[in-house]
């Protein structure tokens, strides 16, 4: 099996990773409703990577491996994009549909596209707007600004596909040479110093839910919580961990732009996770909004991979 997988292109290694990542992520990340009753999102995020990076250095003392880091720099600039995104990411888990959250996460290709084309003065053809303007229509169906229901708060998972747009594109350009040991230890120091802050904060500031027009989640301090809780966060650490560092080796061996299409199966695997577990429903509209910004991640994934045809010709 392993021979096979070495046998497969880089991009194709690398899909096959996200997609496995996926497989642990989505029903992973379920949890996270159960989890903010009784934790706040700054305490998740802390008590999770104490209990990751424990993990890690017990397994690198065991096995004496080492880390090595090519740029500090980079390295800490990538675990700051995805530390912001995870934030947006993992807050809106508690009060949103994961698949609602992932739609908004997943517009990343569509900036990783602008960003590409802004900042490396990469080409845009007009496969590539297309894309753009197919996935703007999706984000406009789901987030549907002009119904009852809209709230401010459903744009932050764009914000977070903004910022995990930027971590990826930072991983193939910037990280692509860092041990993915290395990396997945950083990102889980940055976020956890960011969840000891937030406590720290919120422990001790006199503020409520009401006051900032925010779920309970976003804004609260130290619990110490049941058993059930602090099961339930160990499980989501292992599973964080693992899937974590799948996402990492993959985005280091292939363009970001030709992985994009791989990471859609998020949908699949969260969506079920979501319905079997939280009895999570979307409407027909949701979803064809969903489906567009599919189509336009699978557009400018074909666009990336004809243009890199034509180039090694």
């Amino acid at each position: 099996m392993k021979k096979i997988f070495k046998n497969l292109t880089p991009e194709l290694q690398g899909g096959l990773l996200i997609i496995l990542a996926f497989v642990v992520i989505g029903p992973n990340d379920v949890l996270i409703p159960f989890i903010s009753q009784e934790s706040s999102l700054w305490q998740f995020h802390f008590s999770r990577s104490i209990i990751v990076i424990s993990l890690i250095l017990i397994w690198i003392y065991l096995s004496s491996k080492k880390i090595f880091i090519y740029s500090l720099r980079n390295v800490l600039l990538r675990s700051v994009l995805y530390t912001s995104s995870m934030l947006i990411y993992f807050g809106c888990l508690s009060f949103l549909p994961i698949a609602i959250v992932g739609a908004g996460m997943f517009t990343s290709p569509i900036f990783v596209l602008l960003i590409s084309y802004f900042f490396y003065k990469e080409e845009i053809g007009v496969s590539r707007i297309s894309a753009v303007l197919i996935g703007s229509i999706g984000v406009w169906v789901i987030l549907d600004p002009l119904s009852e229901q809209f709230s401010y708060f459903n744009f932050l998972p764009i914000i977070g596909g903004i910022f995990l747009a930027m971590g990826n594109v930072t991983t193939w350009r910037l990280c692509s040479k860092e041990s993915p040991l290395t990396l997945t230890v950083f990102f889980f120091s940055i976020i956890g110093f960011f969840g000891l802050l937030g406590i720290i904060s919120f422990s001790f500031l006199n503020v409520s839910p009401e006051d900032f027009n925010v779920p309970p989640f976003f804004i609260g301090g130290w619990s110490n919580g049941s058993i059930v809780l602090w099961i339930l966060i160990f499980i989501q650490s292992i599973g964080s961990m693992i899937g974590i560092w799948l996402l990492t080796k993959a985005y280091q061996m292939a363009d970001t732009s030709y992985l994009n299409v791989f990471e859609y199966s998020f949908f699949i695997f969260a969506g079920l996770a979501g319905w079997i577990i939280l009895r999570q429903s979307i409407t027909n509209f949701e979803i064809f909004g969903i489906v567009l910004i599919i189509i336009a991640g699978i557009i400018v994934s074909l666009a990336s991979e004809k243009k890199q045809t034509i180039l090694k010709n």
